[in-house]
């Protein structure tokens, strides 16, 4: 191998490096203070508490910041240190990537069964807004935690350091059919999911006029279009990551020179990082779809915060406009 080669190697591999320090480090900072941030508001506001949908994406705010922690901020140490804290502890090796992959589950199957309960409450059958109660939402974040825990268990099992300063998989088996698995669960089974709901819900609601009375108060369902707003902002930064597995499933046996493989390393940093500000970027999209979070932001260490007021499940009222004159049916107690 030649001197450039070797160079350009090296270059390479430290760009990579470089990414996941600063680009690393910027993700990780956004994403805790906005995933904070909405946990504190999502907490605090009465009205937020009566919706399934809320405790759902409370639930995903808590584990996308378990994937940055465990995930994201050993990288940004070893791209800062050039050693991986994870490389040092076989332990530790095999808790981050079994409650590092749990947490990453786990908020996309709560962002998911929030998009399920928004286009229940917008279809015109008021029966399938109770579909959804508080107490069947707190069943399912539960069964979803101890599912995916179960599932992502045998990570803690074959996940191991076989040489020092390793973490890796070094059952054969295992090691073909992770790939694949991680591909379906984290990539195909959540952004379908999501693009259903989201173009089923977007149907329902240009079918019907898209506000909703309480109190005597009109508003927009603002938790609806945040909803949709982070959906589509999942599907854009989880689209790269899901091509590049693809491309790296489908060529993992070809032969491949250290120059491509410092190439594709680069590509695959970039890919991992874009993967990662999906669970660090739910705070700020919200800001751009919904005044109303933006004005709560503002007030939420005040005493008197602006109160967000959706309908909760069950007493969704249906709305129907005849004419000039808008008529409520409240649904059935």
């Amino acid at each position: 191998m030649s001197t450039t080669a070797r160079n350009d190697i090296v270059q390479l591999l430290n760009t990579a490096e470089y990414l996941f320090g600063y680009v690393g480090l910027t993700i990780f900072v956004l994403g805790t203070f906005g995933n904070l941030t909405n946990v504190v508001l999502f907490t605090r506001l009465e009205s937020l508490k009566t919706l399934a949908s809320s405790l759902f994406l409370l639930a995903s705010f808590l584990g996308s910041q378990v994937v940055l922690t465990t995930g994201l901020l050993t990288r940004v140490i070893r791209g800062f240190s050039g050693v991986d804290p994870v490389y040092t502890s076989v332990v530790l090796c095999k808790i981050r990537w079994m409650v590092r992959t749990v947490g990453g589950a786990v908020s996309l199957t709560c962002v998911c069964l929030a998009a399920a309960d928004r286009y229940f409450l917008s279809c015109h059958n008021v029966n399938r807004h109770r579909w959804i109660t508080m107490k069947r939402a707190r069943w399912a974040i539960l069964i979803s935690i101890c599912f995916w825990s179960g599932v992502f268990s045998t990570y803690a099992i074959y996940y191991t350091s076989p040489t020092p300063l390793s973490c890796t998989i070094v059952d054969p088996f295992f090691s073909y059919f992770a790939p694949y698995f991680n591909l379906f669960h984290y990539s195909i089974l959540p952004l379908s999911v999501l693009s259903v709901f989201c173009i089923l819900t977007w149907r329902n609601l240009g079918q019907q006029l898209a506000t909703y009375l309480r109190g005597g108060v009109r508003l927009y369902d603002q938790v609806t279009r945040m909803l949709i707003a982070q959906s589509i902002g999942i599907l854009l930064t989880s689209v790269p990551n899901m091509v590049w597995q693809i491309y790296a499933v489908s060529s993992s046996s070809l032969p491949k020179s250290a120059l491509r493989n410092a190439q594709e390393n680069l590509v695959n940093a970039i890919c991992v990082l874009i993967g990662f500000s999906t669970h660090a970027i739910t705070f700020y999209v919200y800001l751009l779809a919904s005044s109303t979070f933006r004005r709560n932001i503002k007030q939420i260490f005040t005493r008197n915060p602006i109160q967000i007021a959706p309908i909760a499940n069950g007493d969704l009222g249906k709305i129907q406009n005849n004419d000039k004159n808008i008529k409520v049916t409240p649904s059935a107690p």
